[in-house]
């Protein structure tokens, strides 16, 4: 008695498993309805099943169909978390190497424009249903035949549109294994906008934490925006959480913006967490002339290394680099422009950026400070080791521009590979001579992110004709390495003549020769004479003398002292 009681029950057990009351336990997770032509799969179409619980289900007894035609499954099962591939029965061989495969009789044929597909347990209720559309592949290539559509996330409350879309799998579908655009939507409670990104100057893209139900997300009347804007002219899904916003007047520059969402939901009617209904952003001002400039460049780097470029925001706002591109000069003409980034990304006033193509490379070559410093860039326009040219551009303006040579490197130094060139002032030219210079050895020849070696302190304008300090010391150690000579007059158009003697009187060095000044500038000597040796330690004399074209004239004497470190 006991005995048959034990097989009574087990026999219940299997039948209560042969059917199920919740719906979605067993799902249809792709759809292979136009195998022609073939891409990689077998030009035969066919249907994945997935159990998205945690039991065996049993399929005697239920019916899978479409439109017209109906199979009953007379046998098998499909295990927990098991994909099971369903094709026609004359056509189990072809896929027998991607997976588990049923093949069935009569078959459904799958329409390429579009079919409902049901499936129903033994007690005739409707488990999983799929009405695809052809438009669900979302890429017309693919649209054309050879790709199935796949299932995002098997597991998500909403179905539609919204969660399937064309396999990127190399064969055109992934049978037997989970889907190639999988993608798990968050499990989170709330229901959150996560994000927005200012996509042109009328236009938002926003992105939902999960799939927002279709009609409450495209209502204009649940957005809105400040600063006089108001709510959209129209809204788009660009894909299952992402919308573009598009606004009738264009945003501008400068302001803080704050998009207030309301009265959307998710796909199980959850409404949009009060705590998560706003979302600010900022849109910079427009890159003027100078704003960025060109701060340290490696061009000739070691044989395992790569170019660089550093940058500095020399402004008091903040602004997007997304604007910007990277140049060079090919036969005179401004080429070779790489945008910096095709994201907005943001640099903080009087911050530092190094673009290259392997910041790794870069940061184990020289010392750096942080990763948040380096921008790394699919490719830079190719910098010659001998010379050439870097260009910073907004649109076609150009905001910076340095012409760069070898022969701007410390003259003693012997090898310059491996050796940036990086600025001194920031409030000098670019190509104002004596601007850039060879880093230092003890900086390891580079700095990349950080603060120049070569950096000088501004002078403060005082008198007409100065010095920045009466000693200079050429030996490119970042501290002194250049005498510089500033001039501050009330108007340009000074013509200049200098000249370095030595406390013979001997003249050593031509530095100016009838050369047109601006109202103010700074000029080095770096201790050179007109032969390109170094000059010995000494008294030298700095002879100036200007003159305008109206007649007017100064003259002005300075004595400085070449020294050098004791060993």
């Amino acid at each position: 008695m006991k005995k048959c009681l034990l097989i009574l029950m087990i026999l219940s057990w299997f039948s209560g498993n042969s059917q199920t009351k919740f719906s979605n336990s067993v799902i249809i997770n792709e759809i292979f309805a136009d195998p022609t032509p073939a891409i990689g799969l077998p030009e035969i179409e066919f249907v994945e099943l997935y159990n998205t619980g945690s039991q065996t289900i049993y399929l005697r007894d239920w019916l899978y169909s479409d439109a017209v035609t109906t199979y009953k499954f007379t046998s098998d099962s499909i295990a927990a978390g098991e994909y099971l591939i369903i094709c026609p029965k004359t056509n189990i061989a072809d896929f027998e190497i991607y997976g588990r495969v049923l093949g069935i009789s009569p078959w459904p044929s799958l329409n390429n424009s579009g079919d409902l597909l049901t499936l129903k347990n033994n007690s005739g209720e409707i488990i999983n249903q799929v009405n695809y559309s052809s438009e669900w592949y979302l890429e017309a290539d693919k649209k054309a035949g050879g790709y199935s559509l796949e299932l995002i996330d098997p597991f998500a409350k909403c179905s539609g549109s919204l969660n399937w879309k064309a396999s990127i799998a190399n064969p055109g579908g992934s049978p037997g294994k989970q889907n190639s655009i999988y993608q798990a939507n968050t499990q989170e409670t709330e229901f959150k906008l996560i994000d927005v990104f200012l996509n042109d100057s009328s236009s938002l893209i926003i992105t939902y934490n999960r799939f927002p139900d279709s009609l409450s997300a495209i209502n204009p009347a649940n957005y809105s925006l400040n600063n006089g804007i108001g709510i959209p002219a129209s809204i788009n899904f660009i894909d299952q959480r992402k919308l573009k916003l598009r606004f009738t007047n264009a945003f501008s520059r400068g302001l803080n913006y704050s998009l207030t969402v309301q009265n959307v939901s998710d796909c199980a009617g959850t409404l949009i967490d009060a705590n998560f209904t706003h979302s600010e952003f900022f849109i910079p001002k427009v890159i003027s002339k100078s704003n960025i400039l060109i701060n340290e460049i490696l061009f000739n780097p070691r044989p395992e290394g790569v170019d660089f470029v550093e940058i500095y925001n020399n402004s008091e706002s903040l602004l997007d680099l997304q604007e910007l591109y990277l140049a060079n000069i090919s036969k005179d003409t401004i080429a070779n422009k790489k945008q910096i980034s095709n994201t907005q990304l943001l640099i903080n006033p009087h911050q530092y950026l190094v673009l290259t193509i392997d910041p790794e490379n870069i940061k184990k070559e020289y010392l750096t400070e942080s990763d948040a410093f380096f921008v790394k860039m699919a490719s830079l326009p190719a910098f010659n080791d001998d010379k050439g040219t870097v260009v910073l551009l907004s649109k076609n303006n150009v905001i910076d521009r340095f012409d760069y040579s070898e022969k701007m490197h410390f003259q003693l130094i012997k090898d310059a590979e491996g050796i940036s060139l990086e600025r001194s002032s920031f409030s000098r030219e670019s190509n104002e001579p004596g601007n850039f210079r060879s880093a230092t050895a003890s900086a390891r020849f580079a700095t990349p992110g950080y603060k120049n070696s070569q950096a000088i302190n501004e002078i403060a304008f005082e008198d007409e004709f100065k010095l920045s300090s009466k000693t200079f010391s050429p030996d490119n150690d970042g501290f002194e390495d250049e005498l510089e000579i500033a001039y501050h007059f009330s108007s340009p158009g000074f013509v200049a003549n200098i000249s370095i003697y030595n406390e013979k009187g001997i003249l050593v060095k031509k530095l100016l020769n009838n050369f047109t000044l601006a109202s103010e500038g700074i000029i080095n000597w770096n201790g050179f004479d007109e032969n390109s040796k170094i000059s010995p330690v000494g008294i030298y004399l700095i002879y100036a003398d200007f003159f305008d074209a109206e007649g007017k004239s100064k003259r002005f004497r300075k004595t400085c002292v070449l020294a050098q470190k004791l060993n």
